[in-house]
């Protein structure tokens, strides 16, 4: 076996471990904020749920105008620097959150969390596909989301704990530790072992030029499509639950589980669903699994409307799993086609091209579900899944289309 070859398996492994513990330790901290999130706003800060909507809606909207140059940006001062750098940022601005006492305040401090965050995810792929090889990328991001995954669930129920105590104190602690776990994870990445790429585009010319990627027809098609199959967010966080509580005679109880049996398959099989898709065939494959099962989601869901409470429950549970299987099966296609379709030397500035479809979604699915899908009732949820499998159903046809940059592609 070739040395080089050894010596960057030795790599890759040294950097999955770290990133494994760096997503881990932020997963946990995240999980806390996001459990005591609501409470702390409305108890410490003062501030109304319309304007915490409001805040989560005008973060959204920064950071789909700004993600993509701040994440060419970033990569000006490698992507690895520029990952602790977000880390310290993000941290800063959740201990910045104790200082919020008007709703202007909370606007900067979410917005300037909500920038970073969506700036990290295509910079850590970018890592991950200069730290492993071709056929590992898509697996390693399988595992880091499965630990992302196990990282919320025991972060979301130690931050039920803490602020079960009821005090002003037990809410600033959520917050606080999450800022300590983002240092922390600073700390970790910090010579964190990976290989630099060279990005000629970037040297060549200012990050702020004309983008490549919003030149590429195909590149551009497939991130609308993905936008519409991670839908699947919004419909296991709002639509599901507003479901089971308003529309239906289930017990209340099962949106728990519900919610719970998804984080425990995604943590078992993550990495199952994603095997095989660093080829683009595959990837597309599975994309289009994800809608089919995304669209029985939809009509069990509907048909739970008209039962009973034993057979809704059971209705609804099984919903839940093929949710998460579509929810599995879209994250695997997604990985593999944005990581194959970027040509090298761009990876990072089209992965953050790529993820403007999730952050369109985190815009327009909430309402979506909330003032369309829900009020219609069956018939909504019957048009949504009509959506998602044409979607997911055109996505093959869109990988094989010609690009500007299939040449280079093929020389990776």
């Amino acid at each position: 076996m070739p040395s080089d070859f050894v010596g960057r398996r030795a790599l890759a492994d040294r950097a999955t471990r770290r990133f494994a513990l760096v997503t881990l330790v932020d997963s946990i901290g995240s999980g806390m904020f996001l459990t005591a999130s609501v409470l702390f706003l409305t108890q410490w800060a003062g501030l109304t749920p319309s304007q915490i909507g409001t805040g989560l809606a005008v973060s959204a909207g920064v950071a789909l105008l700004l993600s993509v140059p701040v994440t060419v940006a970033a990569e000006r001062l490698g992507v690895v620097r520029a990952l602790v750098l977000l880390q310290i940022w993000r941290g800063g601005w959740f201990l910045a959150y104790l200082t919020v006492e008007t709703f202007p305040a909370y606007l900067v401090v979410c917005c300037m969390l909500g920038l970073a965050l969506r700036v990290i995810g295509p910079l850590t792929q970018s890592v991950v596909a200069a730290a492993t090889s071709k056929e590992d990328r898509v697996t390693t991001m399988a595992m880091m989301r499965s630990v992302q995954n196990a990282g919320f669930g025991v972060g979301a129920f130690a931050g039920t704990l803490v602020i079960g105590a009821g005090s002003r104190a037990a809410l600033a602690g959520p917050i606080v530790f999450t800022a300590v776990s983002l240092f922390a994870a600073a700390a970790l990445l910090r010579g964190l072992p990976v290989p630099v790429v060279p990005a000629a585009s970037i040297r060549r010319s200012s990050a702020w030029r004309q983008l490549r990627s919003l030149r590429d027809r195909r590149y551009l098609l497939l991130t609308a499509l993905s936008g519409v199959l991670v839908l699947h967010m919004t419909l296991l966080t709002v639509g599901l639950p507003l479901w089971i509580v308003e529309h239906t005679d289930a017990p209340p109880a099962v949106v728990g589980v519900s919610l719970l049996a998804n984080t425990v398959l995604v943590v078992l099989l993550q990495v199952r669903a994603s095997r095989g898709c660093d080829d683009v065939r595959v990837a597309g494959r599975r994309m289009v699994l994800s809608g089919i099962a995304l669209a029985v989601f939809c009509a069990l869901l509907a048909a739970s409307g008209e039962m009973s409470a034993v057979p809704a429950t059971a209705a609804i549970l099984l919903a839940a799993i093929t949710l998460t299987m579509g929810e599995l099966w879209h994250s695997a296609g997604a990985w593999g086609i944005s990581f194959e379709l970027a040509p090298v030397d761009r990876r990072t500035e089209y992965l953050a091209v790529f993820n403007l479809g999730t952050i369109v979604q985190g815009i327009v699915g909430p309402p979506l579900v909330t003032a369309l899908v829900l009020p219609l009732g069956t018939p909504g949820w019957l048009m949504i899944g009509v959506v998602l499998m044409v979607a997911a159903a055109a996505v093959p046809a869109v990988t094989r289309l010609s690009s500007p940059h299939d040449a280079e592609l093929a020389v990776e």
